[in-house]
């Protein structure tokens, strides 16, 4: 049974999905940006119209670039067989040109109570007069943005409430240390964590640190700790391995200054008399890793710290400016730091 659709803007909300499993549809929708939480919608929206065993006849699944305007109204405009809703999906809508959006008005305007039209791409041109008046029309045009680092401890806690997992103190940023700022691993790392300390238990920070043994806080401290050792050829291995495993340039680059920063903060913090709790909150980390900044800290002399962090902005006008791979450029940085 196809749930409630409506024309209203309850539809469009912070998330579209919170809408669509709360029982309310929209009539159309224009989805695009990051493609995992867009492409959970897109199955949450099709389970919604035409259930988990989808009627062929009801569902239409148009390519943006391939069928024309035309084609597109005629399928919103067709009735659905054997009563019930009908799902018109346009794939790669961003490739559909102003005019041709235009002649879509009249699915925005006048929709079809029978039919849910759901356009999928990879960005929008929210200037165009389609989406204005898709907007003003109650459809719900939403734009999927990434997070950065700072926002994803919070998009795990929120994620783990949609999931109904529980997470103890502190492990929604370990897994955000952990994982990263991809919100499909992100996702995937709460799935597996559920399963693995069992059905309405709490996730913990020990059961992170369990599971998600091989992740990207402890290589960054596994390369922290050889360039403290001054262990050139431990820190080549784990930069190597990490570059192996497709971990970006710049993203290891930014994980290893505000690494630099942390323990910079942390030494000059401690140095003043500071508790644990008070490094922690300066820092700005969970009291859980304090006593590791602080044992790496007490390898570096300020001095050293200093130096590592000019060579630090040296290797990132270098990434973003020069002809020089990537991998070349951290190895040069990874000797330097250890020399």
């Amino acid at each position: 049974m196809a749930r409630k659709v409506s024309r209203g803007r309850k539809a469009a909300q912070s998330d579209p999905i919170d809408a669509v499993e709360a029982g309310q549809l929209a009539r159309v929708y224009y989805v695009c940006g990051e493609s995992f939480p867009r492409d959970r919608l897109i199955a949450a929206v099709r389970k919604a119209v035409v259930g988990d065993d989808a009627n062929a006849f009801n569902y239409d699944a148009l390519q943006g670039k391939e069928h024309p305007a035309a084609q597109i109204l005629a399928a919103v405009r067709t009735m659905p067989m054997l009563g019930g809703q009908r799902l018109v999906q346009v794939r790669d809508a961003h490739e559909i040109k102003a005019d041709e959006l235009n002649k879509l008005l009249p699915a925005i305007e006048d929709p079809s109570p029978y039919a849910v039209l759901l356009m999928v791409g990879e960005s929008a041109d929210l200037r165009l007069k389609f989406f204005n008046a898709a907007k003003k029309a109650g459809a719900v045009v939403h734009r999927y943005e990434g997070i950065k680092e700072r926002q994803a401890p919070g998009w795990v806690a929120t994620e783990a409430r949609r999931a109904k997992i529980r997470l103890g103190p502190g492990a929604a940023e370990c897994v955000a240390d952990a994982v990263g700022t991809d919100l499909a691993q992100l996702a995937g790392a709460l799935e597996q964590l559920s399963l693995y300390v069992g059905e309405g238990q709490a996730v913990e920070m020990r059961d992170v640190e369990e599971l998600l043994a091989q992740t990207r806080q402890r290589s960054i401290f596994e390369l922290t700790n050889a360039v403290g050792r001054r262990d050139r050829r431990e820190a080549m291995l784990v930069l190597k391995q990490m570059l192996e495993a497709r971990e970006p340039a710049l993203r290891i680059l930014a994980m290893l200054a505000r690494h630099v920063r942390q323990l910079w903060s942390a030494k000059e913090v401690a140095a003043g008399g500071a508790g644990e709790k008070a490094i922690a909150d300066q820092v700005g980390i969970h009291p859980f890793f304090v006593k590791d900044i602080l044992q790496q800290a007490q390898r570096f002399e300020i001095s050293t710290l200093r130096r590592t962090h000019r060579a630090l902005t040296a290797a990132d006008q270098r990434l973003k400016s020069s002809h020089i791979s990537d991998a070349l450029v951290l190895e040069q940085l990874v000797l330097q730091l250890c020399g």
